[in-house]
């Protein structure tokens, strides 16, 4: 396996390259002199050896001088090697490098020849045997160090068989032929194994050529996909996302003594504008209220679109507070001027501002929000365009969400907690194989509690994991009465795909469960969810996947690795977030993002379901960008249990969607 420094060495490398010839030339050159420690070492060994065996019979320049010089000279090398390592990226200087050591090559094997020949007369018939043997086989193993270049293993093996053949070769022994045979038979095989691995090296280096291009773009497209996923598509403000990060960034508790402000601002009037002029005409008054928020701002506050008609902003700590309450009205006035729309009309809308307090304590940025979020709801609520602080009344509101978490603790969630279901429509004949559960709490205490409320308190509040349980057992028991062809969709939340508890619980309860009645199910999880801890959400997802559930990928789009998630953890189902669907007829590029994301998900066999859709002329723009099966209020609301079995049944179905198209044109005509 490469190290991460072999493999930054090989980028360096393919950089400087200018041609794949020079590539795999500085290639050879890196493997050569990674051996050059080695080599060294095996020769000073022999040459040792060599000179010790006749310390005796031949003078002590031969036996004593020579393996000294030749140590010598090796430490030298072993000195020059060690300090020329980081100069060997560059193809000029690789190739002299290269020619000079052929050239060092050619003279140790000349050298050690000569020495070979000095030392001949002195030997006996069994130390003369022991030369040939130092002659033949230490020379051909040196080569394999340079295996990398054929030209330098094919040079070292001729020269070293000229050596034996000129200092040994007997006519008069037939002992001599053989030998002499296996020998260039020999190095024929290592010279021709020097050119397969030389190839071998072209090959790899040309493959890795490849992935550093592949990585260079799938890192451009991360970027891309990371610049898409922060961004606004339509006005060019970050977006929900992007602002969160933003929110969070801009105070510490721990060591800010004054607050930043956030502010929100919705819209007043904006529906009616989509309605009568059209989605274009709302496109154009979300892109001038971005333009004005940013005139009004200025550039040391953020702004951003958190979706909809819905924006926001922080405003640094150094703001006083007189031109905190300034900038939110000055922010309500730019949006009561008139908007010029682009079939030349003008019209109007006003802005809604609510804006976080500092005169409360907060525990974190997030807090500043709420505040934010609190009074937004109360400027609506009171009157159009109007700009409201966070106030001592607003916190008593906050009272309510600590009066559903105790309500939610002492609930009988399996009494209280019931489900309706919203169908997933096959648009082309109408018909419905699967929904998605969605849950409903209905409080003796408090009376029927806004999903989106109970839900947001339980993932604060950590009682997801119960709220779960109790959706899985009932999701199942619905699917036991219902017709086989049903299946059903869960949601799991980001602390339940993160628990390893919550995970073992939910497999002991499906496991009671036939596989018919379990193989139906089908569990959601958030690219959100996944950030966390991938790791561990992966290895909880892969039990539900043994017990043969799938697993479909929720809000697809909005997060930061969509693409990774997709590899990694090999979903069967992606659902398009609804925000897509929301926007896919007004925008040419959200459109072919979803037509993008529809491709994808066909070349990885894996289902695509797009959420959001509303309008026949949505659905239209989504069957024409590949979609085929469809979840929105264009089709139904989420129903109740007895009303989605008939769809499942075959006892009532949904017009497909030519019909629905045909009872649109009826309907202009």
């Amino acid at each position: 396996m490469l190290s991460k420094t072999d493999i930054q060495t090989y980028r360096k490398m393919l950089q400087n390259a200018r041609t794949p010839e020079e590539a795999v030339m500085m290639e050879q050159l890196r493997a050569i002199t990674q051996n050059i420690p080695a080599l060294y070492l095996m020769l000073v060994i022999a040459v040792i050896a060599l000179g010790s065996t006749f310390l005796q019979q031949a003078p002590d320049v031969l036996t004593i001088g020579v393996p000294t010089v030749f140590v010598l000279l090796g430490a030298i090398r072993l000195l020059i090697w060690h300090h020329g390592q980081k100069g060997m990226l560059h193809p000029e200087k690789v190739q002299r490098k290269l020619l000079q050591v052929e050239l060092l090559t050619s003279l140790l094997f000349a050298s050690l020849g000569l020495w070979v020949w000095a030392l001949l007369p002195y030997a006996s018939d069994q130390e003369r045997l022991y030369l040939s043997f130092f002659t033949a086989f230490t020379g051909a193993s040196s080569t394999i160090c340079g295996i990398s270049r054929p030209r330098l293993v094919g040079m070292c093996l001729f020269l070293t068989l000229s050596v034996f053949c000129i200092l040994f070769f007997d006519p008069d022994e037939q002992f001599y032929y053989f030998a002499t045979a296996q020998i260039a038979v020999t190095y024929l095989v290592f010279f021709l194994a020097s050119q397969s691995y030389k190839r071998r090296l072209a090959q790899s280096v040309v493959l890795l050529n490849r992935l550093n291009a592949e990585n260079r773009r799938a890192s451009e497209l991360a970027d891309t996909n990371q610049s898409m996923a922060l961004t606004d598509m339509l006005t060019g403000l970050p977006n929900r996302r992007k602002f969160f990060q933003d929110v969070d960034a801009a105070y510490n508790p721990k060591t800010d003594k004054r607050t930043p402000v956030v502010g929100l601002i919705d819209l007043d009037g904006f529906k009616p504008i989509n309605d009568v002029f059209g989605h274009t005409a709302g496109d154009a008054v979300l892109i001038e209220t971005a333009k004005r928020l940013r005139r009004v701002l200025g550039e040391d506050a953020s702004v951003a679109r958190l979706g909809g008609d819905e924006f926001a902003y922080i405003l640094p700590k150094s703001v006083s507070q007189k031109d905190v309450k300034r900038i939110a009205q000055r922010i309500v006035n730019a949006m009561s001027e008139p908007v010029r729309l682009p079939n030349k009309d003008t019209s109007r809308v006003s802005a809604s501002v609510g804006y976080s307090s500092r005169a409360f304590p907060v525990k974190s940025a997030r807090d500043l929000m709420e505040q934010a979020d609190f009074a937004l709801f109360r400027a609506k609520e009171h009157k159009i365009g109007r700009a409201v602080e966070f106030s001592a009344v607003h916190a008593e509101s906050q009272m309510r969400e600590a009066v559903i978490h105790q309500a939610m603790k002492k609930a009988d969630l399996d009494a209280e907690l019931r489900l309706v279901f919203q169908p997933i429509v096959n648009s082309t004949d109408g018909e419905v194989t699967r929904c998605e559960a969605l849950a409903r709490w209905d409080s003796p205490e408090l009376g029927s509690v806004p999903p989106l409320e109970f839900v947001s308190i339980a993932e604060k509040m950590g009682m997801t994991q119960q709220l779960t349980r109790v959706v899985v057992r009932k999701a199942l028991a619905h699917l036991r009465d219902w017709p086989e062809l049903a299946s059903m969709s869960v949601n799991l939340s980001a602390q339940d795909i993160i628990s390893r508890e919550t995970s073992d619980a939910l497999v002991a309860i499906i496991l009671t469960e036939p596989e018919e009645v379990r193989r139906r199910l089908v569990l959601e999880v958030t690219e959100s969810s996944l950030l966390n801890d991938m790791e561990e959400a992966r290895h909880n997802l892969m039990k539900f996947r043994f017990l043969g559930l799938k697993i479909a990928l929720d809000d697809f789009g909005t997060g930061y690795s969509s693409l990774r998630y997709l590899q990694d953890l090999e979903f069967d189902i992606v659902k398009i977030d609804r925000s897509f669907g929301a926007a896919i007829d007004s925008t040419a590029r959200g459109l072919g993002l979803v037509a993008t994301i529809q491709h994808l998900c066909r070349s990885l066999n894996i289902e695509c379901i797009i959420e959001g859709i509303e309008t026949r002329q949505q659905l239209e723009v989504a069957r024409s960008a590949g979609c085929r099966f469809v979840q929105g209020y264009l089709y139904s609301a989420p129903m109740e249990a007895k009303d989605v079995r008939a769809y499942f049944a075959r006892e009532k179905r949904f017009p497909g969607y030519r019909e629905l198209l045909q009872d649109a044109n009826r309907d202009v005509a």
